[in-house]
């Protein structure tokens, strides 16, 4: 049986901006005030340091990353060390894991949303690795899963490199292993439009998690959780 669900997609959102609104998104969650939430966007180039994570993976100091262009935030999700920003589509998954949803099931389904999507844009050979909650094409890495759970709802999510530029990566040592090289889906010589790789990436999630979802702006989600949209909105 399907569960109700809104899909929003958005263009370009500050990462600080986007992680206040999951975090209110999430109380909404758990308040019943809104369905299930997919969050399809991206961010202006970021790292950040997830709960297990250490600054000590990136090798640059703040100063310089802000001469990039590029923040660092400690976060509250799980992992280590990553990136966001142009070129990369970023989906946060806003969902009630209660009381029937096990959390090790949703992690597999947002890795295999991913690989779904990958192999939709015609990148052969995807491994969706459920152990390193990753995909993978000859050892080198397409996305990455992190998410927090806090009283049963889900933030966070996953990040799918489509066609970033690939020396943002080099600049840390992503998800705490040095050995494996960051790829895109341009490098392994898929399509890398976005409109089509979020529309297939919106689609397996909704197939994964089995929701019966209905497109959404984000103010018009805002409402219906009665927090403040986003700034500049």
């Amino acid at each position: 049986m399907t569960r109700p669900g809104v899909i929003v997609h958005t263009d370009t959102i500050p990462y600080a901006e986007a992680w206040r609104l999951q975090r209110e998104l999430a109380i909404a969650r758990e308040a019943q005030r809104i369905p299930d939430v997919v969050w399809l966007l991206e961010h202006p180039p970021v790292y950040t340091i997830g709960r297990n994570g250490t600054r000590a993976d990136l090798f640059l100091s703040d100063e310089q990353l802000a001469l990039m262009g590029a923040e660092v935030h400690h976060i509250d999700r799980g992992g280590q060390m990553t990136w966001h920003g142009p070129g990369q589509s970023t989906v946060y998954a806003i969902i009630d894991v209660r009381p029937h949803r096990k959390i090790r099931t949703v992690i597999d389904h947002l890795v295999d949303a991913m690989a779904d999507t990958c192999t939709g844009v015609g990148v052969t050979d995807v491994v969706a690795d459920h152990d390193t909650v990753g995909v993978y094409r000859d050892g080198r890495k397409l996305g990455a899963v992190g998410i927090r759970v806090q009283h049963g709802i889900t933030t966070h999510g996953i990040a799918l490199n489509r066609d970033p530029d690939l020396e943002w990566s080099a600049l840390m040592t992503a998800c705490g292993a040095p050995g494996v090289r960051t790829t895109s889906i341009a490098a392994e010589s898929g399509d890398p439009d976005r409109r089509r790789v979020e529309s297939l990436l919106g689609s397996a999630f909704v197939e994964r998690f089995n929701l019966d979802a209905t497109p959404l702006t984000l103010n018009g989600l805002c409402a219906l959780a009665e927090i403040t949209p986003p700034v500049g909105a």
